[in-house]
């Protein structure tokens, strides 16, 4: 639930401690200059205190512990909400000086990391230290290689540079007391210039800062890799006078300059600084050291730190986007015309995954892609794909037009044309996975249909998990052209030839635990509707309106001793008379039904349920060189599944698997075991199917990233 501003204000000072709140999203005009004389007059009391070497005569020193984490975390695929894979995390333990005249001192004296991921993870160094001036007047984060030399808001000269616009103050009471807090916006006055852009939380009395917010224009990101970069540091009061530093975030999303592939890597790092002592005297030895500095590593590995890495990593340091992070962006593109944040035009191989770039199924053969697209620093882009099928000697693509938000990827409005195979069936192993089954044993785990389409696709805002797709279509099936080196393909899907308007609905999301809901969760879902006008045999018809919905939420709760608990959701209903074989839902296969033949179920309605406990034991330890080694451990997967059907389709199923038993509406149950190994990047699978089913076997890379395959 969002703390509002003012309840978390006033926690930060009635308790002298506590942090202050995310910065409420403020409006500004959408075009003409700031002006706003009261902004001005707050920011220049603000910059003269800066300038003020003895800001407080009565503050002598002060000495402080932080605790903090850095953490580098990959996001895979389009989605900009589904928690990233966390790849490795550190624990930082630092200890704080500083006396006049504006001297200081910071010391590394515990750290800690964990890789959960094979990895081979830098960080700039002053990711180690917390920041006690509220950045300098030249403002330099990435050890000068992300941002450099960048005017700060508050400096002597900032009023030359930025505009500033005063939102509500907020106001409190404590005893004998009344504190006004000023939140002033800041933009700079040439976009095109290297600046920040944010909000400052001043204290009107003393003019000091409470919070400051920024992120920055994209002539002040030097590396031309990172898509978002945002501060955020927050000031505590301490003995009711001092605003000292209290709470500290930075996040750092990069991508590949060259590839427009979705695939992310984030760097967030989180400091709380808290038992301060103040007006005490700072030994001689601490005022010798430098700024910043480490005590030896053994020193580092002997410091006692509470539980392990990742059972006390914060659960907001494994999101992408924290609240802070996005009301910092959205503030920002209120803020500030879009050619200052939005990504330099640049062109851009593009591509949803590696099935984009080489697959091979039973229809297409051998299918190699490439897209390309072009970005203006508006927001327009403009992409073209194609790939050419081996065997079925065809070529299929999309060109598009579409607008995309300065933040992320993902276009907020599209114009398309393509021509596609659209997969029906629910997802049953990776990309990779089922391209490397199909080649080497005519195993093809895809539902594909012949599509040809032109519409437009929408979506509300950068961070909806929902995308809404209106198009006029063509369907044709499609037929087995290609030969597997070993086995035999089974038949296509049947499919009618339609013609029609066909509205979709695509969303994906989840959640990291939090103390009040202990379960990690991740969802997809995909409805549609349509109506469309048949050719069944020659035979021209109208086939009535068809809607068609697939979802599935899997979640995991952690358990002691790294054991877990895990149940996987999958649901489907198809409705409308008459239905073509391209409306129905299909299950069977590792995840829908275990121990059944790849869509051996074809029916209107199914609920597929499974629950699976996972027990880690001991196993061989990997060497990686470089990239540290795989744990000495497996993780042991029992599960029970079952799936229920509605009355199934008798022709549809026939088609598919001519010497498969006939299906009926029921219950079919499975029992199976799991193991995985390397980092649990790899899963192996035996599981049985216990009415009319099979022993089967399988071996996949492990579901998160399947996106990218």
């Amino acid at each position: 639930m969002r703390v509002t501003l003012l309840r978390r204000v006033c926690a930060a000072v009635l308790l002298g401690c506590a942090a202050l709140p995310s910065a409420r999203a403020q409006r500004a005009p959408a075009s003409g200059r700031w002006k706003d004389p009261a902004a001005d007059s707050l920011i220049l009391r603000a910059a003269q205190r800066r300038g003020l070497q003895l800001a407080d005569s009565t503050l002598l020193s002060y000495r402080a512990e932080a605790h903090g984490f850095l953490a580098f975390l990959a996001q895979l695929g389009e989605g900009v909400i589904i928690p990233p894979k966390v790849v490795q995390t550190e624990e930082l333990a630092l200890s704080i000086a500083w006396w006049q005249p504006n001297r200081s001192a910071q010391q590394l004296v515990g750290r800690r990391d964990t890789t959960l991921l094979p990895a081979d993870v830098g960080y700039y160094r002053d990711r180690y230290g917390v920041i006690l001036d509220n950045l300098p007047d030249r403002i330099r984060l990435g050890d000068g290689q992300d941002v450099r030399d960048v005017p700060h808001p508050l400096a002597p000269s900032a009023m030359g540079l930025y505009e500033y616009q005063r939102a509500e103050p907020v106001r409190m009471r404590i005893p004998g007391r009344e504190i006004i807090v000023d939140e002033v916006r800041f933009r700079p006055l040439n976009g095109a210039t290297p600046a920040a852009i944010g909000s400052v939380f001043l204290d009107r009395e003393s003019a000091a800062v409470v919070r400051l917010s920024m992120t920055f224009t994209r002539a002040a990101i030097l590396d031309k890799r990172i898509e978002t970069l945002v501060v955020t540091l927050e000031n505590g009061l301490v003995r009711e006078r001092y605003w000292l530093p209290r709470r500290q975030e930075v996040e750092v999303s990069r991508a590949s300059p060259i590839f427009d592939i979705p695939v992310r890597g984030i760097v967030r790092g989180r400091w709380e600084v808290s038992n301060y002592e103040v007006n005490e005297r700072i030994a001689a030895v601490t005022q010798a050291l430098p700024r910043w500095s480490s005590v030896s590593s053994d020193s580092l590995k002997r410091y006692q730190f509470p539980g392990r890495v990742i059972d006390v990593l914060p659960p907001e340091i494994q999101i992408a986007t924290s609240e802070d992070v996005a009301n910092a962006r959205v503030q920002a593109e209120a803020a500030v015309r879009a050619s200052m944040l939005s990504r330099p035009a640049r062109t851009s191989v593009t591509g949803r995954g590696i099935s984009d770039g080489i697959r091979v199924t039973r229809a297409e053969g051998l299918a190699l892609g490439l897209g390309a697209s072009r970005r203006w620093g508006s927001g327009w882009v403009v992409s073209a794909r194609g790939r050419y099928g081996v065997s079925d000697e065809q070529v299929k693509g999309q060109v598009a037009l579409a607008r995309a938000p300065a933040f992320g990827r993902v276009p907020l409005f599209q114009l398309f044309a393509e021509r596609d195979v659209r997969d029906l069936a629910l997802p049953e192993r990776g990309g990779v996975t089922n391209s490397l089954a199909a080649l080497g044993f005519g195993s093809d785990y895809t539902m594909q249909l012949d599509t040809r389409a032109a519409g437009v696709t929408m979506r509300r805002g950068p961070l909806d998990p929902f995308a809404l797709r209106v198009a006029y279509e063509t369907e044709a099936p499609l037929t087995a052209t290609a030969r597997p080196l070993s086995g035999a393909y089974e038949p296509t899907l049947p499919a009618w030839r339609l013609r029609g308007v066909r509205a979709e609905v695509r969303g994906s999301g989840g959640w990291v635990p939090t103390a009040d809901r202990p379960w990690r969760g991740a969802w997809t879902l995909q409805g549609s509707v349509g109506g469309y006008a048949a050719t069944l045999d020659t035979t021209p018809r109208v086939q009535p309106v068809v809607a068609r919905l697939q979802a599935q939420l899997l979640m995991r709760r952690s358990l002691a001793h790294d054991r877990a608990f895990v149940t996987v959701t999958q649901i489907g209903a198809a409705g409308g008379r008459d239905l073509p074989p391209q409306a129905m839902v299909f299950a069977g296969g590792p995840w829908s039904a275990p121990g059944y033949d790849f869509a051996s179920f074809a029916t209107q309605a199914m609920l597929a349920q499974r629950l699976e406990f996972q027990q880690p034991l001991p196993g061989p330890v990997i060497p990686l060189g470089r990239y540290g080694k795989a744990p000495g451990r497996i993780t042991l997967a029992p599960f029970v599944q079952a799936v229920a059907i509605g009355t199934p389709s008798s022709s549809v199923q026939q088609a598919l698997h001519p010497s498969a038993p006939r299906r009926v509406s029921g219950v079919y149950p499975s029992v199976g075991t799991g193991v995985l190994f390397f980092f649990d990047l790899l899963r192996v699978d035996v599981a049985r199917g216990l009415r009319d089913g099979t022993w089967r076997f399988g071996i996949d890379i492990d579901r998160a990233f399947w996106s990218v395959m």
